[in-house]
């Protein structure tokens, strides 16, 4: 990923708009020794280093490394690739220092894990996180870590249910974060553009910018296939003086939360969270979220449809590290103050870019398990809040850096970003998987005795079903079954469920299975047949 140049997205802490002017640190002409010019040079590295400025920093580290003939420099230099998302060159100088003296630093090895992780060295990702793990025999997340990539085959094992490919959109810039409008998407992309004066950041890259492109369906293919046309600039009704974020559409697409730099504050700015809706044609009235604040930064947005919640990433204070996830409603005329997800969903590393679906959360996390760099993870919403963090696994997630997943309604199509190609591009994703929630109907019927190959089969009336998650143990939904025995029951998530039926007459019981497919082609209507001696008294 381009790494500087889409701090706004991914920095594991959000720096200001300061970065936008790249400071070159010029050398003096007076030193005298090279000691001393090397000596200047490290402070002024380190000194890039600590304001996460790892492109200035790492250009200073290698000069002087080159100069110094030594290994003194290889870990702030893998260290600086590492945070620059440039793994493979974050190993070849991890390991330079692990030649040179193999008692590294804990937060090294940890590191060196990472990166061995993300460029699919998985046995040795794991010797190091072990080695961490020793290191630290508290830190539970790095034991489902070293879990997860021995048992890595589990990633594989839908990825015959996942179509994804590139975009014809993408460009040799950053283009990311796409979210699915109208007949096409919107997303951003940080290319230049035809114009006399462009607007640029610290890496002298232009801006991001929103743009919509339109599909185009191929009705003569047998297997309906879709193009996208040339991309368009997406106008979201505010200033475009500095960067744009994501954005999340909601109310049947006319109303829109995006993300954008804020007001100066001390010489500052930081991204901030802004509404605005689509009045005749144009978005206008854009307002600002409430809770904006210019000591931090809100880095990606997801609105409920229905405009009542919101979940956004941030860096603000009180987090469990990096980019948390917080979720805010509407209550009362107003919004609440954003509230942190919890351990469940954030780590201590970068949990970005939230999508909803129903009452699945989806977001891409550097600190959850999986098979390294940024990978995508849902989560289902369980009471007031959302259960484990299950990785969506491969092709979805991949040992690169893949992020902001967005979803159609149906949950059939959508889009995410990766640089699993080289750099940040859009891909169309298509799923074969059920979706959730879905709604199965079926008939209920009872027949005569067990053992009976020609018992006759009647329609059980006014029965009732209870549909029981069998993990969880617990009743997810009643139902009855009406005067011709016909049911319907909502499937809220993907488990292993039974169906407990009584009967209305006597109070008997019986609990039967039910077998759900995982594919959207799995049939939905179902045919439940009790066995009258299966309940303790005759029906």
């Amino acid at each position: 990923m381009n790494a500087e140049s889409t701090f706004l997205i991914r920095c594991a802490a959000i720096v200001s708009l300061s970065l936008c002017f790249s400071l070159r640190y010029s050398y003096a002409q007076t030193q005298e020794t090279v000691f001393t010019f090397l000596k200047s040079d490290e402070k002024k590295a380190n000194e890039y280093f600590a304001q996460k400025k790892y492109s200035q920093a790492l250009s200073l580290y290698e000069s002087m490394s080159a100069k110094s003939h030594t290994e003194k420099y290889s870990l702030p230099i893998a260290r600086a690739y590492f945070y620059l998302h440039q793994p493979a060159d974050a190993v070849t100088w991890f390991s330079r220092a692990v030649a040179s003296n193999s008692n590294l630093p804990d937060k090294d090895i940890l590191l060196f894990a990472e990166s061995l992780s993300a460029v699919g060295k998985y046995d040795e990702a794991i010797k190091f996180f072990a080695k961490y793990q020793a290191l630290h025999t508290d830190d539970g997340l790095v034991m489902k870590k070293i879990w997860q990539l021995k048992n890595r085959t589990y990633l594989f094992e839908d990825s015959i249910h996942y179509d994804i490919q590139r975009t014809g959109t993408n460009s040799g810039a950053s283009d990311i974060c796409a979210v699915p409008y109208r007949d096409g998407f919107v997303f951003l992309s940080n290319r230049k553009r035809q114009k006399l004066i462009d607007k640029v950041d610290g890496n002298n890259r232009p801006f991001f910018s929103l743009y919509y492109s339109v599909a185009t369906i191929d009705t003569t293919a047998s297997d309906l296939r879709v193009s996208f046309n040339a991309p368009e600039k997406f106008d979201a009704g505010l200033s475009s003086r500095y960067q744009r974020g994501a954005v999340s559409f909601y109310g049947g697409e006319q109303s829109l939360a995006l993300i954008a730099t804020g007001e100066a504050s001390m010489g500052k700015r930081s991204l901030q969270l802004y509404f605005t809706s689509l009045v005749a044609g144009e978005w206008i009235a854009h307002k600002p979220f409430v809770f904006n604040n210019p000591e931090f930064s809100y880095t990606a947005v997801a609105m409920q449809e229905d405009g009542q919640v919101l979940y956004v990433a941030s860096d603000m204070p009180g987090g469990f590290g990096g980019l948390d996830i917080y979720r805010s409603t509407f209550a009362n005329g107003q919004w609440t103050k954003p509230q942190n997800l919890g351990e469940l969903i954030n780590t201590a590393g970068d949990e970005n870019y939230p999508s909803v679906l129903g009452n699945a959360l989806y977001f891409s996390s550097t600190g959850h398990p999986g098979l390294g760099g940024m990978d995508i993870f849902k989560a289902m919403k369980d009471g007031e809040g959302f259960g484990e963090s299950v990785n969506l696994g491969y092709p979805v997630s991949t040992n690169f850096d893949d992020f902001a997943l967005s979803l159609t309604n149906d949950g059939s199509r959508g889009f995410l970003s990766s640089n699993r190609d080289g750099s940040d591009d859009v891909y169309e994703l298509i799923s074969h998987l059920r979706s959730f929630p879905f709604t199965i109907a079926g008939l209920l019927k009872v027949k005569d005795e067990s053992w009976s190959e020609s018992g006759e089969l009647r329609i059980f009336p006014n029965a009732q079903l209870s549909l029981i998650d069998n993990q969880k143990n617990t009743v997810v939904q009643n139902t009855t079954s009406d005067d011709d025995g016909l049911f319907s029951l909502t499937i809220p998530y993907f488990s292993q469920y039974r169906i407990k039926i009584v009967s209305e007459k006597d109070a008997e019981e019986v609990v039967v299975s039910l077998d759900l497919s995982k594919t959207r082609s799995g049939e939905n209507k179902y045919e439940i047949v009790v066995v009258r001696n299966a309940f303790k008294k005759a029906y």
